[in-house]
């Protein structure tokens, strides 16, 4: 039974209609475009509590405008045919919107199951995001898990959830899901072939998830690129470089090809370092002012503290060319730091060398040594930080 303002007048109750609808049309525009920038306090708090990061979008939400838009016109639609006395033809459209549907193929489509499924695809998206977010910052954290495992589950629960919610929708929607995998099935064929690399990919994210050769927060180094594993997705791994620049790089670059990751099971690592000194000089006292520098360093490891690891070392690496070149070097507890570590040791090395009056080379002689190449042969640190 509709209203009687809708059936009073039938210029009247259309513009009355057209407005109604233009208005709910307005009102959900402007909803989810200040939910999607957080204008309000309100809405920062429900994308804090979905899990949605500041400045990013809520991609769902314009697909749930746009469901309420083929929900809201239709149903406005439908009305106005009852406005204009078209009450059979309105009839007629309500049981194929919401009852029997339309047929194209073979396959039974019912518009509104269609949509109920659409919401009920994207109302899950955004609960599983939510519960999501819950594992990563609150209930994981509280778990005695590796950060490295706690993300790989974080991140599969996403991809099952959304596997879950869009076997959902599809059921919702009135789809037989067997029909469909029987299209998945003759479709697998083209996928093997013309996405090779997509699946590769994606095996080699699911490797990565559960082997965890590399971990979130691993120093790796893959080809020319260098940095701290960020995350690991599905598809492919970012990684961070010390300019803060991140470097998508695919999964499988990651199995197939040869990585170094430095921070493997431990974070220790090892500084080394070449020392030239004038050719004039003492190499028994050199090589005493240079021990005693690694032996006063906070930051090197010293002999017999962990086991497994030496102590810092000197020796005469070679000489020649009007230098003496001394190698000095040890670990240290964060290979993170081994740019301040070698910094630290270089300012002790010039003090040390003011003191004992030991000369370092002139700059012609350091200048000889650059032309000839010689300089190229130095092991020292990247400075990091």
């Amino acid at each position: 039974m509709l209203p009687v303002w809708v059936t009073a007048n039938p210029t009247t109750s259309t513009l009355a209609l057209v407005a109604f609808g233009t208005l709910c049309s307005l009102a959900v525009e402007y909803l989810t475009r200040t939910m999607d920038a957080g204008r309000f306090a309100w809405q920062r708090r429900v994308r804090r509590r979905i899990g949605v990061a500041e400045g990013k979008h809520i991609h769902e939400l314009k697909w749930l405008t746009l469901s309420y838009q083929f929900v809201l016109w239709p149903f406005i639609a439908y009305l106005l045919l009852h406005v204009w006395g078209e009450h059979d033809l309105g009839e007629r459209v309500s049981e194929v919107l919401t009852g029997t549907g339309f047929k194209i193929g073979r396959s039974h489509i019912v518009p509104s199951a269609l949509l109920l499924g659409l919401i009920w695809f994207f109302l899950l998206i955004t609960f599983t995001r939510y519960i999501k977010k819950k594992l990563e910052e609150d209930w994981l954290p509280l778990s005695q898990l590796d950060p490295g495992v706690r993300v790989s589950v974080a991140t599969l629960f996403g991809y099952v959830t959304f596997i879950l919610a869009s076997m959902v929708g599809l059921t919702v929607a009135g789809l037989d899901l067997g029909k469909l995998a029987i299209v998945a099935g003759a479709l697998s064929v083209g996928i093997g072939f013309g996405l090779q690399n997509i699946i590769n990919n994606f095996v080699s994210g699911l490797i990565l998830l559960f082997e965890r050769p590399v971990r979130v927060g691993d120093y790796v180094k893959v080809g020319t690129t260098e940095g701290f594993v960020r995350h690991i997705r599905i598809r492919a791994t970012e990684i961070e470089t010390w300019d803060k620049t991140v470097i998508i790089v695919p999964n499988s670059e990651l199995i197939s090809n040869r990585v170094e990751n430095l921070t493997y099971g431990n974070t220790y690592g090892r500084v080394l370092m070449n020392v030239l000194v004038d050719a004039g000089s003492d190499p028994l006292k050199v090589t005493s002012a240079l021990q005693q520098v690694v032996r006063d360093s906070l930051r090197l490891i010293q002999a017999d503290a962990v086991p497994g690891l030496g102590g810092p070392f000197v020796s005469l690496k070679d000489f020649g060319a009007g230098t003496l070149t001394f190698e000095i070097g040890g670990y240290i507890s964060n290979i993170h730091d081994r740019g301040a570590v070698a910094s630290e040791l270089r300012y002790a090395i010039l003090g040390r060398f003011s003191a004992d009056g030991i000369a370092l080379p002139s700059g012609k002689q350091q200048l000889e040594l650059l032309e000839r190449g010689l300089g190229s042969k130095a092991k020292e640190p990247a400075a990091n930080n």
